[in-house]
């Protein structure tokens, strides 16, 4: 198009009236109506370049999506480790008598997750299609492996990390991760057929509906439901039938709800969501409220929260949002959602420019999850939701589910990469051939 409007430039007409045709009047001075025609045939010029890519690539925001995205997950790090010292610092020297106990760890997780980030980002994703079932099939059997473990007695309480000694890691995260690999692998594979009930949506709830289940009986609800939630999403992301999806949610939203009030703890949460939970129950998100309500429109300041003083369960953790907002107030709060939102937005750039239906489906399922949780948890500490337990990534306390985001932001910069790496090889093959016809 921009080709058809440089080269479709009307001439410049000849001036034989007043002025001659050389752009200058009687008195010899240049004609008026000469430069302003230049400067029209200029800014067509400009115009026909932009569009062309000249001036502003036409990739621009694609070779861009991955940079931020990587730009956007160190700032939440560095924010991470800042507002966990000041969440944390309490509870560590009340438990652990170390003040900064929670923040080294936060500083390795954080060392731990740009590494992986950096690795993974520099491999070719495409990898994971022929190993997407082995590492779901892995993710499986230790979540099977813990309810047996669980049953017989070896683990008391929550079956949900795996592991010995400090190295742990919650099987439900690596079950996550497995099952949108898996997912972005199936789906991708049966897009031609992808509205037929028995050749694709059955197979596919079948895999879902068994991770599903097995994380929810660890017992893990919360991030059981937001699997299902995740697996929708990529769903009706890859045009399944929205008959079947719709059919699909009013069957699984009376069993949910059923598996959520099972659980007296669970219905305590629920009672308090409404108004009707007992004090006990309730103090937890009151105290988040009134730090909240404490920071005002900019916040105490950095290390000045108050609810951190062990006034607030989980305050470096589940409720790390509530911490920050009462330091850095609605206006901090804001700004560390649009962070989110920003780096939803990158994955959605990178997804909408992936160069195969495998990476586009892994990026949307990644972006997905790293967003609704970090929805999720402003919402609970904001009383917009029950109460979950789930992390903010990258802002929450904690290994595992670090190291995992960590492991799909590199994904995420993989899938970015993979159009430049296709372009290398084209030009280094077509070095080859020149070589060898010389």
């Amino acid at each position: 198009m921009s080709e058809f409007i440089i080269n479709n430039i009307p001439p410049k007409p000849v001036n034989t009236g007043v002025f001659g045709s050389d752009g200058l009047d009687a008195t010899g001075a240049p004609s008026s109506t000469d430069g302003a025609e230049g400067q029209r045939q200029d800014n067509i010029s400009a115009l026909g370049k932009l569009a062309s890519g000249d001036i502003i690539p036409e990739k621009t925001f694609e070779s861009l999506a991955g940079k931020m995205l990587l730009l956007l997950v160190v700032v939440l790090m560095c924010v991470g480790v800042l507002v966990v010292y000041s969440s944390g610092a309490g509870w560590g020297a009340t438990k652990f008598h170390d003040e900064e106990y929670f923040l080294w760890r936060q500083v390795t997780y954080a060392m731990l997750g740009l590494i992986i980030i950096f690795i993974v980002g520099g491999l070719d994703y495409k990898l994971l299609r022929k190993a997407s079932k082995a590492i779901l099939i892995a993710s499986v059997a230790i979540l099977v492996l813990l309810l047996m473990m669980k049953a017989v007695g070896l683990i008391s309480g929550a079956a949900r990390w795996i592991g010995y000694g400090r190295f742990k890691f919650q099987a439900s995260d690596l079950a996550k991760y497995a099952l949108i690999i898996h997912l972005a692998y199936l789906i991708s594979e049966k897009q031609n057929h992808i509205k037929d009930l028995y050749r694709a949506y059955y197979p596919i709830m079948t895999v879902i509906g068994v991770v599903v289940a097995l994380v929810a009986l660890e017992p893990n609800f919360s991030t059981a439901a937001v699997l299902g939630m995740i697996a929708l999403s990529m769903l009706f992301i890859g045009r399944a039938s929205l008959q079947h999806l719709g059919v699909t949610l009013l069957a699984g939203v009376p069993v949910a709800a059923g598996f959520a009030i099972a659980a007296p703890y669970r219905l305590a949460r629920l009672k308090t969501f409404i108004g009707e939970g007992s004090e006990k129950a309730s103090y937890q998100i009151e105290q988040a409220l009134i730090g909240l309500g404490n920071g005002g429109l900019t916040g105490l300041g950095a290390g000045a929260s108050k609810q951190r003083e062990l006034f607030l369960p989980a305050s470096y953790n589940d409720f790390i949002f509530a911490v920050f907002g009462e330091e850095y107030g609605f206006i901090g709060a804001t700004l560390l959602l649009l962070l989110f939102i920003g780096v939803g937005i990158c994955g959605m750039v990178i997804a909408r420019n992936a160069v195969d239906e495998f990476g586009k489906y892994l990026a949307y399922g990644i972006t997905i999850a790293i967003s609704v949780y970090a929805l999720i948890n402003a919402g609970v500490a904001c009383h917009l939701l029950p109460t979950t337990g789930l992390p903010m990534p990258f802002i929450s306390f904690g290994g595992s589910s670090a190291l995992f985001n960590s492991l799909g932001v590199g994904l995420l910069i993989s899938i970015s990469r993979e159009r430049k790496r296709l372009e290398k090889k084209k030009v280094a093959f077509r070095s080859e051939k020149t070589e060898v016809r010389s």
